[in-house]
């Protein structure tokens, strides 16, 4: 199915076709925790992008799974120090990388995903363009995926630096512009059973979406897809056609989707991050 979205703002261009569920009410906050474990706090990066959508994916996971998290919808520094894990929606990268830079949230938000020496770094998830700011090295296009004015692949993006974090190289708009978008079943990438419960035919909405050219040791990768655009790159990215290109990838705290997870009525994702780096690295407890 392709995605259209014509003029419309990039808050409009995360619309999916089907209903999106109305705004869901906040989570308890965790001052409102008992007994021996205290409630982890999600946030939700609120400044562009899907993050309602995110919200309600969070508020579709199993009650007792609810019962152990809350999840608060952030805008300024003060918000994202008070966060046990952040998600990092999809949105316009730039325009994000504009907005956060206007005070000290940039900078905040580089310690948070990078930590320092008064406190570590915090798990975090991005989603499409989360992936791009999260990513170690991005470029703008590859020969043969017709990119504007046929950027080579050694050209940055003229906003700065992305936030960084994963050891990974991703080029945006991998898969086309806005009316190559489409969605597709994803296969997961890796054996272990927590990967394949979470990605394993997975209804991914690619949205002008990124994708994983290389990744470095210490990162994983979690899911592939196969499409067209494999055939035109004539090995510049050594992406194998049949393998497909990797659109999720992992460290010990960073998760990355090139996709949209939160716009598919499809919460295993979500799951995935709240159990493995929510409820395990955040809490302190072992990686699964």
């Amino acid at each position: 199915r392709a995605y259209r979205c014509g003029k419309s703002t990039p808050r409009e261009q995360l619309r999916h076709c089907h209903a999106v569920p109305p705004f869901l009410s906040p989570m308890a906050p965790p001052e409102a925790a008992c007994g021996a474990e205290a409630l982890r706090t999600v946030g939700i990066l609120a400044l562009q992008g899907a993050f309602e959508e995110h919200e309600a994916s969070f508020q579709r996971l199993p009650e007792e799974l609810k019962r152990r998290f809350a999840v608060a919808q952030v805008r300024t520094a003060e918000q994202l120090d008070r966060c046990d894990a952040l998600v990092i929606p999809g949105g316009e990268s730039t325009t994000m990388k504009i907005i956060a830079g206007c005070d000290d949230f940039a900078q905040r938000l580089h310690t948070y995903v990078h930590g320092n020496a008064a406190r570590p770094p915090r798990p975090v998830w991005g989603t499409c363009a989360g992936c791009i700011l999260l990513s170690d090295d991005v470029v703008n296009s590859l020969p043969g995926l017709g990119g504007k004015d046929g950027e080579p692949s050694s050209k940055r993006c003229k906003y700065g630096e992305p936030v960084g974090g994963l050891a990974v190289s991703t080029c945006r708009n991998f898969f086309g512009r806005q009316e190559q978008s489409f969605e597709s079943l994803v296969h997961a990438a890796h054996e272990d059973e927590a990967c394949r419960r979470a990605f394993s035919d997975f209804p991914a909405v690619f949205i002008r979406a990124p994708a994983i050219l290389r990744m470095q040791e210490g990162v994983r990768p979690l899911a592939r897809v196969r499409h067209p655009v494999l055939a035109a790159t004539g090995g510049a990215a050594g992406i194998s056609e049949e393998e497909g290109a990797v659109v999720a990838a992992e460290n010990s705290r960073i998760l990355v989707t090139c996709f949209h997870p939160e716009l598919a009525q499809d919460s295993r994702i979500h799951r995935y991050f709240v159990e493995k780096f929510v409820l395990g690295v955040a809490a302190g407890g072992p990686e699964l």
